[in-house]
């Protein structure tokens, strides 16, 4: 019996550290052999760049929207390229108002306002405007994606197009970073993963194949756009359908956008319910889609920083169990039941503390966030096991 919970106890441990370790490493080393060719030292032209399609899906977004009008105005980018698309998806508020409103303040920009009566969700919003796009503008070559809350710099737009100049690449992604004036716990922990996820996508990009982009700044091809269902198709997975579909996926680090982050890690663990809930069944059915096409690096890439790292709260749990159970015959695993509740306690003592109105220590704040993230996997895995609908909310 023990034999047993010890192979439980490195399993756990050995998949935990893979996910977050060893998958690196693995990436670095296959990139020694595998690399995507560098962009071309001729760059578009004003003349030659292309026809985009600024897409902006909007939720009761009446406290943002006016706000990105503005900065989409202000992008350096050819006016007579860019058309900016507003996917209202069934705001309550004053969303459509005042992005009427603000439009206003740029005659002759090329702007469009679709408004769904219902609530369809991001994807579903998303799926019906590249619809119109394909039927009322046939000049439209790439699509470009950001957040109502995301502000870019003024060179973003240029610099997400720049590869585009290669036939090759199909999806490109830009660089996402916290803006937190505030100094609040979640955001810096936020951003702190947003550096680590940063060295991932660098390391997955030199190989040309970056296993999604980033929901405030990314764009396709509109002839490599291609998502699963009606109702699916967003950052994660519209690059790596362009990958399996042959295409280059690409990380520019120059093309910048910008949010504010969660106020509290309890507004950050909503957030991070609803993508992962949305993300799992992705992860699955585009694993299973790249094997049986033959891509085999995109389907280790998602089966090592997707799905094993969804399934991460499952080795915490078995961790803790296997450690408690051996605890009483080895004075190592008593040692290591030990250091996960000392980590754990630290989590809920930080929860405790920040709802009582109080920012933690830095001592709790990698435990909570930590817990944090893999308790919305955990939640999103037995909802979707029960058949419960992920709803897109403004969490923020």
């Amino acid at each position: 019996m023990i034999s047993v919970l010890e192979w439980i106890f490195w399993i756990s441990f050995g998949l935990g550290f893979y996910v977050y370790f060893i998958y690196p490493a693995v990436l670095s080393l296959i990139a020694l052999f595998i690399r995507h060719e560098k962009l071309p030292a001729e760059k578009f032209s004003d003349d030659n760049l292309p026809m985009v399609a600024h897409l902006v899906a909007c939720f009761n977004e009446e406290k943002e929207i006016e706000g990105k009008i503005e900065n989409c105005m202000s992008l350096d980018y050819p006016s007579d390229k860019i058309l900016l698309l507003i996917l209202d998806d069934g705001s309550a508020d004053r969303t459509v108002g005042l992005a009427k409103k603000a439009i206003e303040a740029y005659p002759g920009r090329k702007v469009e306002i679709f408004q769904s009566a219902e609530n369809k969700g991001k994807s579903g919003i998303i799926k019906l405007g590249v619809d119109w796009i394909k039927q009322n503008r046939p000049d439209v070559q790439v699509l470009v994606f950001s957040d109502a809350n995301s502000r870019w710099e003024k060179t973003a737009l240029r610099k997400l197009v720049e590869p585009y100049s290669q036939p090759s690449v199909a999806a490109v992604s830009g660089l996402l970073r916290y803006a937190n004036p505030d100094g609040t716990a979640a955001g810096d922990m936020e951003g702190l993963y947003w550096k680590y996820e940063a060295f991932i996508k660098r390391l997955s990009s030199g190989l040309g194949s970056l296993p999604g982009g980033n929901g405030s700044i990314f764009s396709v091809r509109l002839d490599a756009y291609e998502p699963l269902s009606e109702n699916r198709g967003d950052d994660f997975e519209l690059p790596v359908q362009a990958v399996i579909g042959g295409f280059k996926s690409v990380l520019v680090e120059d093309a910048v956008s910008y949010e504010l982050p969660s106020r509290d890690f309890l507004s950050e663990y909503r957030r991070k319910l609803r993508i992962t809930g949305q993300m799992i069944p992705s992860a699955f059915i585009l694993f299973s889609k790249a094997m049986s096409r033959g891509r085999v690096l995109i389907a280790f890439q998602i089966l090592s920083h997707k799905i094993l790292r969804y399934l991460v709260p499952f080795y915490q749990i078995f961790l803790l169990v296997s450690s408690a159970a051996l605890s009483a015959h080895s004075a190592f695993y008593l040692f290591a039941f030990i250091v996960q509740d000392i980590f754990y306690a630290l989590a809920l003592v930080g929860f405790v503390v920040e709802r009582a109105g109080l920012k933690p220590h830095k001592i709790f704040r990698v435990p909570l966030y930590f817990t944090m993230v893999n308790m919305a996997s955990l939640v999103s895995i037995f909802r979707l096991a029960t058949g419960k609908q992920i709803r897109w909310e403004r969490n923020r």
